[in-house]
């Protein structure tokens, strides 16, 4: 440490050198920033230099800057999906064997089935519609629990762009508007499940709905302005 060896020096082997004023440079070696006015000062004389300076006003010497930061570019948004929104969805629809829960998203250009439960799931209308206690109990207990799962997965399904949310599962699949001849809405019972037809060429798409007859009644007219003069009521 300069410091300490200056005044080693000057004590024992320079005995002389006792009233010599000391350097001011050796004060400043090791904070070039004073506490209380956060000045620089220069590491060669000592002297106060502005904040910043390359060259010392009062020696000339140069001075250590501290290189700008690089600044981090902010990342690019990805572009959110144009021209095709989600304009409405249909929850807790039953299709296929084995029977598997979707949601249905319905846009301007096609329907999107996306699988959002399993076959635990469709125990609870088995249950619910068995009767008896027992039977009610466990339907009523499996419903909670798969209708809470559901909504959770469909919500995160949103989030999705359309392309995505077939890509997301090998069982999703899509219905192309331009290819629905007409739709088959039959409402529920009263302890009958409600269902949805969507008849293409070749092939038809048939969805078992678990809702009360107040939540099936808003897909109808939401279904007649997607699909207008193709939606028929049983």
């Amino acid at each position: 440490m300069i410091f300490d060896y200056f005044l080693h020096t000057r004590n024992n082997e320079h005995p002389g050198l006792n009233n010599y004023r000391k350097p001011r440079h050796i004060y400043y070696l090791y904070n070039p920033l004073t506490p209380k006015t956060g000045m620089p000062y220069c590491s060669n004389c000592g002297s106060q230099i502005v904040a910043g300076s390359k060259f010392c006003s009062n020696c000339g010497a140069p001075q250590q800057t501290t290189p700008p930061q690089p600044t981090t570019a902010p990342a690019p948004q990805q572009p959110q999906p144009q021209g095709e929104p989600i304009q409405a969805y249909i929850q807790q629809c039953k299709y296929g064997f084995p029977v598997n829960t979707f949601t249905l998203f319905v846009t301007n250009r096609r329907i999107i089935a996306a699988k959002t439960g399993g076959l635990g799931a469709n125990f609870a209308a088995a249950g619910a519609a068995s009767g008896g206690i027992i039977g009610g109990l466990i339907g009523a207990g499996i419903d909670a629990r798969a209708t809470g799962g559901m909504n959770k997965k469909t919500l995160e399904y949103s989030q999705l762009t359309p392309d995505q949310m077939i890509s997301r599962d090998k069982k999703n699949f899509e219905i192309p508007l331009p290819s629905v001849q007409s739709v088959e809405m039959k409402q529920p019972g009263f302890i009958g499940q409600g269902e949805i037809k969507f008849i293409t060429p070749g092939k038809d798409h048939k969805f078992m709905l678990d809702v009360s007859k107040e939540i099936f009644a808003q897909y109808i007219p939401m279904l007649q302005g997607i699909l207008p003069g193709r939606v028929y009521v049983k």
